[in-house]
């Protein structure tokens, strides 16, 4: 056959890799940030690998962590996890300036529900409604692309943010207790109202009363 003849195939560009938040509910989030909270604090969505630096300055100051003195479970392969953060997790990074303040963590947890990780704000910066705020713009990005849920896990211990949780719009849904992560409360911030309608309904004896009380007791933290 003459060279001429021979047909190769043309080498098309790589897609642009899609978080799959991107991929199930259309959310770029690239699209939605950064956000201007005020008072010279903005949040911007980083990569993993944007993000790893900055967590490994921010986690151990906000929780005072000491490796090895954990007694739950630390030994979980590191290059699995950062596999998982790397093509799942959605970073979301607080900034006062050029000064990193704060982190947010996220995953896609099924076709309806996200899976909000975790929160680290910067001691100095605690108790100032950061927190709060940034949970407003993340509900109506979600509840905009037709998310039904935000769900989360807390320490029982853990009462202030129980009760910032609870102002915010959350429900305890169930516990979990393993050796990774000891005792845990499930939490749960439905975005459709019916569906924490429907809740209230199957389990709950005062539900009515407890939607007017509700509606007062939630606001910001």
């Amino acid at each position: 056959m003459p060279r001429s003849s021979v047909k190769t195939k043309p080498i098309l560009p790589q897609p642009e890799h899609q978080s799959l938040c991107q991929q199930v509910w259309g959310l770029d989030w690239s699209r939605e940030f950064p956000v201007d909270l005020g008072d010279g604090v903005r949040i911007e969505y980083k990569t993993f690998h944007e993000a790893q630096p900055l967590m490994k300055t921010l986690l151990p100051e906000v929780y005072q962590l000491v490796p090895g003195t954990s007694r739950f479970g630390e030994a979980d392969p590191h290059h699995f996890k950062e596999k998982y953060f790397s093509a799942l997790g959605d970073f979301f990074a607080f900034y006062e300036g050029e000064t990193n303040i704060g982190m947010a963590i996220g995953t896609l947890l099924d076709w309806s529900s996200y899976n909000f990780r975790n929160i680290a704000v910067a001691p100095a910066y605690q108790n100032k409604g950061l927190y709060p705020q940034f949970f407003e713009v993340l509900s109506r990005i979600l509840k905009a692309h037709g998310v039904a849920r935000i769900e989360g896990d807390v320490a029982p211990t853990n009462r202030h943010h129980i009760h910032a949780l609870n102002k915010m719009g959350y429900i305890v849904t169930s516990m979990t207790y393993g050796e990774r992560w000891g005792v845990l409360l499930h939490i749960t911030k439905y975005l459709d109202e019916a569906d924490e309608e429907r809740l209230g309904q199957l389990y709950s004896t005062t539900y009515k009363t407890d939607a007017a009380a509700n509606k007062k007791f939630k606001g910001k933290g």
